[in-house]
């Protein structure tokens, strides 16, 4: 370990200061008065002391940012799981609603390790009472916590709906235990159930999380209809909504079978068919670019839900159907649904499609300006006659809807040029404006005019998922741009967290990637610290595989790649065991078989099965320290497989082993497991042959060690391949038989059926260690095979010995385990 004294000593010393101690006999009698440049006074009592002065100063990675209660609830699974003695049931109640308080929040979405820890809390209080029987957990507690689970997650899991599950089965059990108290009977508890939103609740969340099927099923069960005149209001909408809520979920599956049967279903049970439902029939289809389906089910008629009158199709519908007509051509139609909208005087919504229609078919931005004055222009006429009409004009969310088509046919110049008439108008652009600015400007690379448009958004306070989204996506465009200033860049990542936004996964990634490029490891390690813990473990796969691709760039210092992999191993511990391997392979590439070795025995440690070492980790540990002949390691190494119950080892580890004591110069410890391999059951494979020629090839006299195992294999009669020959001459080529090879190479052909090439050629000039007999080979070579020599050469060479010693060509001759 470093001493601290010394570092001290050799700062003085290289200052030109003198190394003073308090307890120095020879100390001055009387302080001297400082001067800068000069000889250091005697100190004064220091305040702390040295060692605290370093330590106080120290920096350390942050605290992950978890929501409020979710700690609490972590310890608590982590006792859970470890078996170890739980908290009080009043603290993990507590948690529990201070977290799913937390999450009702608009903008939080649960990861899949809250929904584990939060559904692994729930189950625990449900079998721990209080003292007196009465649950921890009230009814609108768990009702809180139903309501919390309604965003649509990021990412689909089990969890999502397990925990939905467990959480609707302990109210509908609370329920009935308090209509039984009530001497209330089944029926009426049936009845009054209808008129309670909490089956809709767990309805969506299955629709939410692909369940649709489920949820179809108990749609029916509790929401079957009719709707009529006696229907209660409230009733009838939450029925309208549950089915509505059911055919999306069909829709976001892609499940068109079960989305029109669906629909049957809903007109056996009386259901009402109304704009909602027929908005995401028309939405889906018209994604899907089905114009028939779309055309059949916009001609489908509607209801009102408050009087079951005949009802129009809502904007989003015809805005739908106009789109998918301008795209597949069929303008008839399309003129036919913008003619039906201007046959009674239309209202706002309806002015905004056709505005888009036009769009659609060609029509540029003075086009639809003069058609927005033709609206206001009969607007004004229609209200002389009758002033109670309401005024209609062309707002920001017509221009809106006009820059996000222009985006859908990736037209940034029509776009641009939208956001202009509306300029033109006077219409204030809102977030959503801002929002596709930066998409859209972003699209063409214009990462400047984004950050403008950003700048704009600023100051809006109604920013939306969507917004959010679009200042990940600048934030990533600047971070891989390698061209804004770090400081612009740190402006908005700044400016988002203390909004308490939500960093996307590809953002955390750019942003550590964007530190490690700085050398500011400890910065990288805090984003990952700071923000992991939000995303569940597909979205943390994001993460890790940037950071590993940093690391394997060769570009990237070992230092920054050393980094790069504590940042993996520490905040993203789930790392597999194939990453990892990669990984330990790379810093062995880097000629780092130390940092390998560190890597190996992280695996080797790891109590986890998906991470912890098997045979495949302890074959690439020894057969890198071969590459790197590394024996400190290889020592280590083969004493934890010593240890290791879990690895047996077989031929594969020995030959590694085998290999890597060749390489390290202990020839002999490697033909002592050739024996071991000889003498195995499984026996030794073609790879095992040649590394044991090869050891033998490290050892004085080696070919008589070699020699036996030859004429063991002639007598087998094996096939002898390319690379157990070339293994064998190289043995014999550094004991200078230099005859012996001749005579082989030159019936080699007849032999074992493959002719002398640069492989084997290469092989035996190397493997001899003598300057004089590669002369002799030289000779031989370039008599009767010309072209492989010149294509030696062509590989170019060293000299050992500081160039005083024998050639060496550049020919890879690494042997495989």
């Amino acid at each position: 370990m470093p001493s601290h004294l010394t570092r001290v000593v050799f700062r003085s010393i290289l200052a030109n200061k003198p190394l003073l101690y308090r307890g120095c006999l020879y100390r001055a009698s009387r302080p001297h008065i400082s001067l800068q440049y000069g000889f250091r006074t005697v100190p004064q009592s220091p305040r702390r002391t040295f060692f605290s002065f370093f330590k106080s100063h120290q920096r350390r990675t942050k605290e992950a940012d978890f929501p409020p209660g979710k700690v609490e609830l972590k310890e608590f699974c982590l006792s859970k799981d470890s078996n170890e003695r739980l908290p009080p049931a009043s603290d993990v109640a507590i948690a529990f609603n201070t977290f799913m308080s937390h999450m009702l929040q608009k903008d939080k979405q649960f990861a899949e390790e809250d929904l584990y820890i939060g559904a692994s809390s729930f189950e625990y209080l449900q079998h721990n009472l209080r003292e007196d029987g009465r649950p921890w957990l009230s009814t609108d507690d768990i009702r809180k916590a139903l309501v919390a689970l309604q965003k649509p997650p990021k990412v689909r899991t089990e969890w999502h709906h397990n925990f939905g599950l467990i959480l609707y089965e302990e109210f509908i059990k609370r329920r009935q235990a308090s209509a039984s108290k009530d001497s209330l009977s089944a029926k009426a508890m049936d009845s009054e159930n209808y008129k309670k939103p909490e089956p809709a609740l767990y309805i969506k969340i299955l629709t939410l999380n692909g369940f649709s099927r489920d949820a179809q099923k108990w749609a029916q069960k509790r929401f079957p209809g009719p709707i009529d005149s006696k229907t209660p209001p409230a009733h009838a909408r939450l029925m309208a909504k549950v089915w509505t809520d059911v055919l999306t979920g069909f829709c976001n599956e892609d499940n068109q079978e079960e989305l029109v049967r669906t629909v049957d279903v809903m007109r056996e049970l009386s259901v009402p068919f109304v704009p909602t439902m027929q908005s995401a029939l028309v939405t889906y289809f018209a994604r899907k670019k089905d114009l028939e389906q779309t055309k059949f089910w916009y001609s489908q008629p509607i209801v009102r839900l408050e009087n079951l009158e005949e009802a129009a199709p809502s904007a989003s519908t015809h805005t739908a159907v106009l789109r998918l007509c301008a795209l597949s051509g069929d303008l008839t139609y399309g003129q036919q649904v913008v003619a039906s909208l201007l046959k009674r005087t239309p209202n706002k919504e309806a002015w905004d499609t056709v505005f888009l229609w036009s769009a659609a078919i060609g029509k540029g931005a003075d086009e639809v300006d003069r058609m927005m004055n033709v609206m206001v222009r009969r607007n004004d006429e229609a209200r002389k006659a009758k002033p109670s009409l309401p005024v209609l004009r062309p707002d920001i969310d017509t221009i809106n809807n006009l820059v996000e088509f222009s985006m859908s046919k990736q037209d940034p110049y029509s776009a641009e040029r939208y956001i202009t008439l509306g300029e033109k108008r006077d219409i204030l652009p809102n977030a959503r404006t801002f929002t596709l600015q930066i998409q859209y400007r972003l699209s063409v690379k214009d990462i400047d005019g984004a950050r403008a448009a950003y700048f704009g958004l600023q100051g809006e306070t109604n920013k939306d998922e969507r917004s959010v989204e679009a200042i990940n996506q600048l934030i990533r465009a600047m971070c891989d741009s390698h061209q804004h200033n770090f400081d612009d860049i740190m402006a908005i990542v700044d400016d988002l967290h203390e909004k308490k936004e939500q960093f996307e996964p590809a953002t955390v990634a750019a942003l550590c990637v964007l530190h490690l490029r700085r050398g500011e490891g400890l910065d990288a390690a805090n984003v990952i610290q700071v923000r992991a813990h939000h995303f569940s473990p597909e979205q943390r796969v994001i993460i890790r595989d940037r950071l590993v691709e940093v690391l394997l760039d060769r570009q990237v210092s070992t230092a920054d790649a050393w980094d790069t992999y504590q940042i993996i191993r520490q905040g993203l511990f789930e790392t597999p065991r194939e990453v990892r391997l990669v990984i330990m392979n790379e810093f062995f590439g880097r000629k780092r078989p130390d940092m390998a070795c560190h890597v190996f025995f992280h695996m080797r440690n790891h109590t986890t099965p998906t991470v912890t070492a098997t045979r495949d980790v302890y074959v690439a540990a020894f057969t890198g320290f071969a590459r790197n002949a590394d024996e400190e390691s290889l020592e280590l190494a083969h004493n934890q497989l010593k240890l290791d119950m879990n690895v047996e080892p077989d031929t594969k580890i020995r030959n590694a082993l085998m290999l890597a004591y060749a390489a390290t110069g202990k020839n002999l410890k490697a033909l002592e497991l050739w024996s071991e391999i000889a003498s195995s059951e499984e026996g030794p494979t073609y790879n095992s042959i040649a590394i044991a020629f090869r050891s033998c090839e490290g050892m004085p006299y080696g070919d008589e060690y070699a020699k036996p195992i030859w004429r063991r294999l002639k007598e087998m009669d094996l096939d002898i391949d390319k690379t157990v020959f070339t293994a064998y001459i190289g043995a014999l080529a550094r004991s200078r038989l230099y005859d012996e090879v001749v005579k082989m190479l030159e019936t080699v052909e007849d032999d074992y059926g493959f002719a002398p090439d640069l492989y084997v050629l290469g092989n035996w000039f190397n493997a001899t260690a003598n300057s004089e007999t590669q002369d002799k080979i030289e000779a031989w070579i370039r008599k009767h095979y010309p072209v492989v020599w010149d294509e030696l050469e062509a590989l170019g060479h060293w000299v050992t010995f500081d160039g005083f010693g024998y050639r060496q060509y550049y020919i890879n001759r690494d042997l495989d385990p």
